[in-house]
């Protein structure tokens, strides 16, 4: 199920004991467009609304309608879990040690999204055959990871015009991968018309100056139906986005 940003950040968490704390941001990793963490706000069942980060590797499913995201932890483990201070660095060094916690399989033992795997859930238990079999070498050093919260609101840069702002991210519900960007366009185009880009159309991402730079032309955008957030999951109303954007997702 494709979901937006908008409807993740300010949803519940649910555990196995209850109410966890309620979803302020996610991390994503820009090589792969893929959600590694979602950063949940404590309060008030912890002291001092601690900051913590749940892997999409314990979630069960996710309730749209109810804003309600199930996964697979007890507070206990999170109340003990590793801790990340407000913008501190989510280094790899704090992953091990995280996903240690956990007993999870690591993503970066691999070339795909999540190691050898589609999805995130399959690695809730590690692999201690390939896990011990993996060289020091073929170990990632550094992450990849992006607050979405920051990223909203780069601008477009589209075949060499800078025309439009991010405004939300499409999610996968079940590889929890970055399928679209919504653009607004209301610097260039009446009405501030939203329309979706595919990261597939994406070249790069200039962090210091915060644009993204797509192969899409203006022409492509400006014939994009409208951003309908009830559409994200009719099938008719995305293979009219994709044949658009002449991309295959």
């Amino acid at each position: 199920m494709l979901v937006s940003l908008k409807e993740l950040n300010g949803s519940i968490v649910n555990g196995m004991d209850g109410d966890l704390g309620e979803i302020k941001d996610v991390y994503f990793d820009d090589r792969f467009w893929t959600i590694r963490y979602l950063v949940i706000d404590t309060h008030p069942w912890l002291p001092l609304s601690q900051k913590v980060l749940i892997s999409p590797i314990a979630l069960l499913n996710f309730n749209a309608d109810e804003r309600l995201l199930n996964v697979s932890l007890t507070k206990e483990m999170i109340e003990d879990c590793p801790k990340v201070e407000e913008h501190e660095t989510v280094s790899r060094e704090f992953e091990k040690f995280y996903f240690d916690y956990f007993g999870y399989g690591y993503y970066w033992m691999d070339t795909d999204t999540w190691g050898e795997y589609a999805y995130p859930t399959a690695l809730s238990t590690r692999n201690m055959l390939s896990f011990d079999s993996a060289s020091d070498k073929d170990i990632e050093r550094t992450n990849h990871l992006q607050s979405s919260n920051e990223v909203a609101h780069y601008s477009v840069n589209a075949m060499g015009d800078n025309k439009g702002y991010i405004k939300d991210f499409i999610w996968d519900t079940e590889s929890w991968s970055l399928h679209y960007l919504v653009i607004d366009t209301r610097d260039w185009l009446p009405g501030g018309k939203k329309v979706l880009i595919s990261t597939k159309q994406i070249n790069s991402v200039d962090w210091e100056y915060k644009t993204i730079t797509c192969n899409v032309g203006i022409s492509q955008i400006e014939a994009c139906p409208e951003y309908c957030h009830n559409k994200l999951n009719d099938l008719d109303y995305l293979a009219l986005i994709k044949n658009k954007l002449q991309v295959d997702v």
